[in-house]
């Protein structure tokens, strides 16, 4: 089957991921999510035409993910692609020794597998039905030799993304109410001088200027502020070089109430003309008694 013509590019596309159980169709839409696409898995082809159409459903560029059990509707969507130039089909592929090695490992069958039948059977009987799809693919992907980070690249390259929307997350908790699981890294304030047993600031909180101006006097809070910010400016492109849309940041005083949102807001000011710097304050709205 000939490619269709006159496409768009693919960063400007509507993208369908699809291609062979086991490739790797379900990390490729989470990528796509990242990238900030709006993604779907398995929108049923009876559905696709009116989604695609109609502009008022989603504000961002769509991701849909159609696999083996819409088989039975294979031509309907060979018509849709045909149909629909700003479509653009993924198709994600794998040596039969890879997939048959990632069933086992999960302790899997491929869907739709017969009873008795192999992996490697299925898998067979699946690539013959996925064959018109492949051949009007726009971009195959090989994943066999692929980890998950290197398909997130090779995907951002297929489309033409220089680069992933990046954001710094900066959380402040106590550490009595347990430590927040989603942050990728924690900085313990619990050291500095704590303004809860101050003259009137225990009913404060680090917003105000006052329970500010006493930690910052401190040097030791200044060169802490200092170290991790030039830490931060270190490792943030590392982490935006392997994919990653996010980096989360947890700074934790005993309460969450003074120390750790100082800290909190002083680092997006030291940060936030580099980076999109988003503050969390989980506890400071607790009560100090």
């Amino acid at each position: 089957m000939k490619k269709r013509p006159g496409r768009r590019s693919a960063a400007e596309s509507t993208i369908i991921i699809t291609g062979v159980s086991g490739a790797g169709k379900t990390l490729a839409l989470k990528f796509l999510q990242d990238l900030g696409y709006f993604c779907i898995d398995n929108l049923p082809v009876g559905m696709m035409e009116f989604f695609f159409s109609d502009k008022s459903l989603v504000s961002n560029p769509a991701a849909v993910g159609v696999d083996i059990r819409e088989k039975e509707h294979f031509n309907l969507f060979i018509k849709l692609l045909e149909k629909n130039k700003s479509i653009k089909l993924i198709f994600l592929d794998s040596r039969m020794d890879v997939l048959v090695g990632r069933f086992m490992e999960n302790r899997r069958k491929p869907p739709f597998t017969r009873a008795g039948q192999s992996i490697l059977s299925a898998l067979d009987d699946e690539l013959r039905c996925l064959a018109p799809l492949r051949a009007s693919a726009d971009i195959i992907i090989d994943t066999s030799d692929l980890n998950p980070w290197q398909l997130k690249n090779a995907i951002r390259r297929k489309l033409g993304c220089s680069s992933v929307s990046f954001s710094l997350i900066v959380q402040s908790f106590g550490y009595k109410y347990g430590l927040p699981p989603e942050a990728d890294m924690i900085y313990d304030l619990r050291y500095l001088p704590n303004p809860n047993y101050e003259p009137g600031m225990r009913s404060l909180t680090g917003r105000s200027a006052r329970v500010a101006a006493f930690l910052r006097k401190d040097p030791l809070y200044g060169a802490s502020l200092k170290s991790a910010a030039d830490f931060l400016k270190l490792i943030i492109p590392a982490y935006k070089k392997t994919g990653k849309a996010f980096l989360t940041i947890g700074a934790g005083c005993t309460g969450g109430r003074h120390r750790s949102v100082v800290f909190a807001l002083d680092l997006k000011k030291k940060l936030g003309g580099q980076y999109d710097v988003k503050i969390f304050h989980r506890d400071a709205g607790r009560r100090p008694w």
